[in-house]
C-alpha cells in the first residue's frame, strides 16, 4: 500500500501548480480534495505498518512552526480567520510528514521534482488557453494565469520550475525516457518565459532569471552534443516565442519594474507594510495570530510578503522557527556537491524573491520545496534508513525503481 500511496502522491505534485484551474462547491480545489484523500492514506499506513521514518531537525522545526501557527488562534486578534487557516496548517504538517516517509532515496527527490515540472506544463497550457478565449484575470494590463489562481502567483509557480528543470535536464542520463525527459526539460524553459509573460508579474520574472543564471552556469555539466542540442531548443524558442509576445500588455509590464522599484509603491504594499510592522510593534512576541494580517492595514489585505507576514502573524517566536528553518537547509546545503548545492540554494533564492511580494508561507508548493530539499540533504548525508539504488537512468520507472519495498 505504501507504493501506491508513493505514486499518489506523485499524482498530488504534479497537480500543484495548476490547483486553481479546478474547484469544487465551496472553495475546496482540487489539490486539495486530493490532498485530504492521499494524506488519509498515508496514516492508514502508518497506522498498519506502526512504523513512520524518525524526523530529523528540519522537520522538528518546521513541526514547532506550524503549531505555534495554529496555537496562535488562542491569541488571535480575528479567531475565526485563523481557525480557517489552522486547518490549512494542518493539513500542511501531513503533508511534510507524508512526504518525508515516503520520499527515501534520491530517485525519489528526482520524481517528485519532475512531477512538478510537468505539471507546471500544465498550469502553462491552461494560462495559454485562457488567452485564446480573451479571458485575462486583470483586464489591467491583460494579466493571464490558470483558473482562479492570481497571476503572481501563476508566475511564482512557473519561475520555481526554472531552476528544476534545468537541474533535471543536466542530471538526465540514458536513452528512451530519460532522452524524452531531457528534451521536456529543456523545453520548459522557453514555455516558462511565455507563462512569465503572460502573467506579467515582474517580481516572478525577476526569480525566473536568478533560476536560468543557474542553468546556465552548469550548462558545462552537460556532454559537448547535450550542449548543442540544448541550445538549439533554447534559441529556437526563445525565437520563436519573442515575436509573439512583445505585443502582449502584460509583457510590456516588465518595463515599469525599474521605475516600480525605484519611485513606485509597490502597488500599495510599502503602505500596507508599513501599518503592519505598527501592528508588529504592539504585539511583538505572539503576533496577532495566524491568517490576520488584514485586519492590521486599512485595504483589508494580505501581506504580500511572508517574511511579514510571519512576523506581524505569528510574532518574533514564529519569525525565529521559520528562519531556523531556513537556517538549517542553508547550512547542510554547504556540505553537498557544488552542483547540487548551488541548484538548492537557486530554489530558495527564487522562492525567497517571488515570497518577498506574496504571502506563501502556508502555501503547499512552499513546503513541497523545502520538504524535498530537507530529504535530499538527509539522502546525501546517508541518514535515510533504506539503502540507495544506484541512479543510472532518469525516468519515472528508474526514478521509483526499487523505491517502498
Amino acid at each position: 500500500m505504501r507504493r501506491t500511496v508513493y505514486w499518489l502522491s506523485l499524482i498530488l505534485i504534479f497537480m500543484m501548480p495548476w490547483e486553481g484551474a479546478i474547484r469544487f462547491a465551496g472553495s475546496d480545489t482540487a489539490t486539495s480534495v486530493a490532498g485530504l484523500v492521499i494524506g488519509a492514506l498515508w496514516l492508514t499506513t502508518v497506522v498498519m505498518s506502526g512504523h513512520i521514518r524518525r524526523p530529523d531537525s528540519f522537520l522538528v522545526t518546521a513541526s514547532l512552526f506550524m503549531a505555534w501557527s495554529i496555537l496562535s488562534i488562542l491569541w488571535s486578534t480575528v479567531p475565526s480567520d485563523s481557525l480557517v487557516l489552522a486547518f490549512t496548517w494542518a493539513q500542511t504538517f501531513v503533508l511534510a510528514f507524508m512526504l518525508w516517509d515516503l520520499y527515501r532515496t534520491r530517485e525519489a527527490v528526482f520524481a517528485g521534482l519532475q512531477a512538478y515540472v510537468l505539471g507546471a506544463y500544465v498550469a502553462i497550457g491552461s494560462a495559454v488557453g485562457n488567452y485564446f478565449s480573451s479571458n485575462p484575470y486583470y483586464t489591467n494590463y491583460e494579466r493571464f494565469s490558470v483558473g482562479d489562481t492570481n497571476p503572481d502567483g501563476f508566475g511564482f509557480i512557473i519561475a520555481l520550475g526554472v531552476p528544476v528543470a534545468w537541474y533535471l535536464a543536466t542530471h538526465a542520463k540514458g536513452a528512451g525516457t530519460a532522452r524524452f525527459l531531457r528534451f521536456v526539460n529543456w523545453l520548459y524553459i522557453p514555455a516558462a518565459f511565455l507563462g512569465l509573460a503572460l502573467s506579467g508579474t515582474r517580481t516572478a520574472a525577476i526569480a525566473g532569471a536568478v533560476g536560468a543564471a543557474f542553468g546556465l552556469f552548469w550548462l558545462r555539466r552537460v556532454s559537448f552534443s547535450a550542449r548543442v542540442i540544448a541550445v538549439v531548443i533554447l534559441t529556437v524558442g526563445f525565437l520563436y516565442l519573442l515575436p509573439l509576445v512583445e505585443p502582449l500588455q502584460s509583457f510590456e509590464r516588465f518595463s515599469t519594474t525599474g521605475t516600480e522599484l525605484t519611485e513606485g509603491d509597490l502597488n500599495g504594499r510599502r503602505g500596507q507594510w508599513s501599518q503592519g510592522l505598527e501592528a508588529f510593534a504592539k504585539r511583538p512576541i505572539g503576533g496577532l495570530g495566524t491568517n490576520t494580517y488584514r485586519s492590521a492595514n486599512t485595504l483589508g489585505k494580505e501581506a504580500h510578503n511572508s517574511f511579514l507576514s510571519i512576523l506581524v502573524e505569528v510574532g518574533l517566536v514564529g519569525m525565529i522557527l521559520f528562519g531556523a528553518i531556513l537556517v538549517i537547509l542553508i547550512l547542510r546545503a554547504f556540505r553537498r556537491s557544488a552542483w547540487d548545492r548551488s541548484f538548492w540554494i537557486s530554489v530558495l533564492l527564487v522562492w525567497a524573491i517571488n515570497a518577498s511580494s506574496l504571502t506563501w508561507e502556508y502555501r503547499k508548493t512552499t513546503w513541497l520545496f523545502l520538504t524535498l530539499m530537507a530529504i535530499s540533504q538527509a539522502v546525501q548525508v546517508g541518514r535515510s534508513s533504506v539503502r540507495r539504488p544506484a541512479f543510472r537512468e532518469h525516468s519515472f520507472v528508474a526514478m521509483t525503481a526499487g523505491e517502498l519495498h
